[in-house]
């Protein structure tokens, strides 16, 4: 009794913490979000970040198989960029930073250590890069039922298509068709992701 009495304040101590941490920083907050330790949340000025139903942000080591090396970054670092994370994603351990578009479809599973940015930050040329307008920035888009493996990189102005996996420490630097499996530096379609009978049969 004594336990679960505990267990009830902890349980409400973590959504009032959640709350006032996340309407603070980005302005909004859900009640089915949970957060393993807190994630890292920055909105840049006149920029929205929406984040949709059972979100999950996990920066605590202990609550990933592989670990976590960081916590959970998600920011908006200039004017008028926008994330938009829909329902039912889990991210581990990873960062998104968004100077114009990052969008995120449903069911999506981010894991530890990823990084996906829609800048290169700084100029490709050596005389500009000191100056961030210079930066090169297009919209990513991830639709639904993605799977992106740990340490992966996704980069500029890539789509990667609905139910698609993206290998463990892979860099995707173009599309990736729907239901597909990616992998390697830069990131090539593997094969496709076929009939869910093979798959079922691993167990």
């Amino acid at each position: 009794m004594i336990r679960f009495f505990f267990k009830l304040i902890f349980h409400y101590y973590l959504l009032t913490r959640d709350l006032f941490f996340s309407s603070l920083t980005i302005g909004i907050y859900r009640k089915t979000w949970r957060f393993w330790g807190l994630p890292i949340l920055s909105k840049y000025k006149e920029s929205t970040i929406e984040i949709g139903e059972n979100f999950v942000a996990c920066s605590l080591a202990r609550r990933n198989s592989i670990g976590v090396n960081q916590k959970v970054i998600i920011k908006t670092v200039a004017k008028n960029a926008e994330i938009v994370i829909g329902d039912n994603v889990g991210i581990s351990g990873a960062t998104i930073s968004s100077s114009l578009s990052i969008y995120i479809g449903d069911n999506t599973m981010i894991g530890s250590g990823v990084l996906i940015t829609d800048s290169d930050a700084h100029s490709i040329h050596p005389e500009l890069r000191k100056e961030s307008k210079y930066a090169s920035s297009k919209p990513i888009v991830i639709e639904n039922n993605v799977f992106i493996g740990a340490r992966s990189i996704i980069l500029k102005g890539v789509t990667i298509g609905n139910g698609s996996v993206i290998g463990a420490g892979s860099v995707v630097t173009r599309d990736i068709p729907p239901m597909t499996i990616a992998a390697g530096n830069p990131a090539r379609i593997i094969s496709s992701i076929s009939d869910i009978k093979k798959y079922r049969d691993i167990l």
